[in-house]
């Protein structure tokens, strides 16, 4: 009996010890031990999912909701009923039969509208289902609507798509708010071109002076992924940084822990991003990867 015990924890240690590391894995994705680029893309933090700290949450409890939460927050949100401070809007438009099935609910109007809230305003596509078409006229600039969210994105433009409940009132203070200020000027920052002549570049954390950035993104899991992303990614969102020689497009990703930094990226901030690569991102860009906490 002790002498199979034996050969059966041979066995287990032997079996343990050999796995190949790269099973399932494509050899053209192995790359070459030390290699810097192969490294920069492995995931440097915990696939976990962003929670909202308290100094993140407005001090004013009526205040409207960030619909950008619905995706550095994936499905936290969905199914809840938020409200949605209109600072812009675009006419309503009937939906049609084609387009009819992209949708979770029978909807006969949409219209996209832009929810202002302390923290970042945030573009949704909005549905009236065919009992709440009459509504469609008291939705406008200045409105509080409490709406029902429903995706994160796969709406208008890839909007996250939130369907009318109830008009809650109009704040005409609201009508006259502007839409966050962007800053005229920008600090210079890293000048990313230089990563192309030296391959020691990659991954090192440099800083990021923001000129522009574009709509955050949540990466599904059926999403067709550029190659050099890191494991693990959960947003993106194309930025401009600017240097003293001009102004360079990059895509910056984000691990699920640092999520919710992507809501506080914006003209005239410098943000820490670690160089991923050199190309190969969205249309090729350079990847960054948020560096920060």
């Amino acid at each position: 009996m002790r002498a199979g015990l034996t050969v059966l924890a041979v066995a287990l240690l032997l079996s343990g010890c050999c796995v190949n590391p790269f099973r399932n894995t494509r050899t053209s994705e192995r790359g070459r031990p030390g290699d810097p680029e192969v490294e920069a893309r492995r995931s440097m933090a915990p696939a976990q999912p962003a929670v909202q700290p308290a100094s993140a949450a407005s001090d004013d409890p009526g205040a409207g909701f960030d619909i950008r939460l619905v995706r550095v927050q994936p499905g936290v949100h969905l199914n809840t009923e938020q409200p949605c401070d209109v600072i812009f809007t675009t006419g309503p438009e009937a939906v049609a039969a084609a387009d009819a099935d992209r949708y979770t609910i029978r909807a006969a109007h949409r219209m996209p509208v832009q929810c202002h809230a302390p923290s970042g305003d945030g573009w949704a596509d909005l549905l009236f289902s065919p009992e709440n078409a009459a509504q469609v006229a008291n939705v406008r600039r200045g409105s509080r609507i409490r709406v029902r969210i429903l995706t994160a994105d796969g709406g208008y433009v890839d909007y996250p798509t939130v369907q009318f409940v109830a008009v809650e009132g109009q704040n005409p203070e609201l009508a006259r708010t502007p839409p966050h200020a962007q800053p005229a000027a920008v600090p210079n920052g890293f000048d990313l071109r230089l990563a192309n002549d030296d391959p020691g570049l990659i991954g090192t954390v440099q800083q990021c002076a923001v000129a522009h950035a574009d709509e955050i993104q949540l990466m599904q899991p059926t999403d067709q992924r550029p190659r050099n992303y890191p494991a693990g990614i959960q947003n993106r969102m194309t930025v401009a940084c600017k240097h003293q020689g001009g102004e360079e497009l990059a895509d910056l990703v984000f691990m699920p822990a640092q999520a919710l930094a992507a809501l506080e990226v914006r003209r005239g901030g410098v943000v820490p991003v670690r160089i991923i690569s050199r190309d190969g991102g969205f249309v090729e860009y350079p990847i960054l990867q948020f560096a920060g906490q």
